[in-house]
């Protein structure tokens, strides 16, 4: 399934700040749904900009709780508005 942005929307996916969660011994109990605080910010990579400002692997950061998640089926979709993008990562050159 292919998703296809429009307006000022541009679709993201978190590929570029996964990190790999390794569970941690802790002598307090926790709820099985206990989720650590977010930071506030979030990079992301480029999936596809309708406008072509941005393109694939682009990487982006934004405020986290911005991202907006949509399920289609089985497939998962996230999609920022262009005016909340804070920064573009590049490499030094």
């Amino acid at each position: 399934m292919i998703l296809h942005p429009k307006n000022k929307w541009i679709q993201v996916e978190f590929s570029f700040d996964k990190k790999k969660e390794s569970p941690e011994k802790s002598l307090v109990a926790l709820p099985d749904d206990y989720k650590t605080a977010e930071k506030a910010y979030k990079a992301v990579s480029v999936v596809r900009d309708p406008e072509d400002e941005y393109k694939y692997g682009d990487i982006l950061v934004l405020p986290t709780h911005i991202v907006r998640e949509i399920e289609l089926n089985d497939y998962k979709f996230y999609l920022v508005e262009r005016n909340h993008v804070m920064a573009v990562v590049s490499a030094p050159e």
